[in-house]
Parts: structure tokens; C-alpha cells; sequence
């Protein structure tokens, strides 16, 4: 009986070795997948000129602008309406995450010049905006006011980087 008990003991030690090595191997790719191929966003936003992804034209990003009562961030920072900040789309920001901790997302502190009808706004990404939609940005209020009437509520926006 011992050889059968050593057996099983070396089949099952096998199979934990294959299927480790599986996992670990369809993680590596998911992972390529997620942070090596861009899909449409480039792996370091501040230097990418005003492409990351969406419909830009050269002229930088479009999408919609809403605002929002700020607080605490997903950067870890409390905001007032006062201040020039923003949050950006819970898919650009989870897209750059380098950890479960979203306080240390290197989006956190970067620039955006939004623009609307001449009129433009330098504001820094300071939180995580779960309900806009991938080149949407939500700016606080005091930012929001400089490119369009608070009755407005959400309007088209081109933005880009600061580099």
C-alpha cells in the first residue's frame, strides 16, 4: 500500500505544479494585456501630448464635462468647490492603478487643460469619477463655472494632458 499512497501524493503534487504554473501564466498575459497594450490609452497620460484615447483629432481629448461636490478624493486629498481639480473617468483611473491603494495612482496630481468654446481651465486630477464614461472628466464647481453655466449641467469638453 505505500507505493500507491506515494503515487498519489507525486500526481497530486504534479497537479498543483501544472496548475500553478498555468495561473501564473494566464496572469502574466492578462496582465500584458491590461498595462503593456495601451487599448487606446498611453502608459504615461502626462506625456502623451493629449492622447488617451477617444475621438481627438489632434486637438485633444472629447467628452463631457459635469461637476461635482468635492470631499475627500480617491487621491486621498480633501477639495472644496473652490479649487481648480477634477476627477477623471473610473476607467482612465483604474487603467493607470498600480495597486490596491488608490491614493498612490500616478494620476493623482497630474494636469488637464480643459477647453470649451475658447475658454480653458488647468485643473489637477485629485479623485475618480465612477459614473462618466471614458473621456468624460468632472470638474469642481469653481472650475466647472469658468466654462459653462452651472444650468447646464453636462456639456462637451476637448481636454488634454499638460505635459
Amino acid at each position: 500500500m505505500a507505493p500507491v499512497g506515494r503515487k498519489c501524493i507525486t500526481i497530486t503534487i504534479g497537479t498543483i505544479v501544472i496548475f500553478g504554473v498555468a495561473l501564473g501564466t494566464g496572469l502574466g498575459f492578462g496582465l500584458r494585456n491590461q498595462h503593456g497594450s495601451s487599448g487606446g490609452l498611453n502608459n504615461n497620460p502626462s506625456q502623451s501630448g493629449g492622447q488617451s484615447g477617444g475621438q481627438s483629432g489632434g486637438q485633444g481629448i472629447v467628452g463631457d464635462l459635469t461637476y461635482y461636490a468635492p470631499g475627500l478624493g480617491a487621491c486621498g486629498r480633501y477639495n472644496t468647490e473652490n479649487e481648480n481639480i477634477c476627477a477623471i473617468s473610473h476607467i482612465t483611473y483604474d487603467k493607470y492603478a498600480n495597486g490596491p491603494n488608490p491614493n498612490t495612482n500616478p494620476l493623482c496630481g497630474k494636469q488637464i487643460r480643459a477647453t470649451r468654446n475658447g475658454n480653458s481651465v488647468v485643473v489637477t486630477v485629485v479623485d475618480r469619477c465612477e459614473g462618466c464614461k471614458a473621456n468624460d472628466i468632472d470638474l469642481s464647481p469653481a472650475a466647472f463655472n469658468q466654462l459653462a453655466e452651472a444650468a447646464e449641467g453636462r456639456v462637451p469638453v476637448t481636454w488634454s494632458w499638460m505635459t
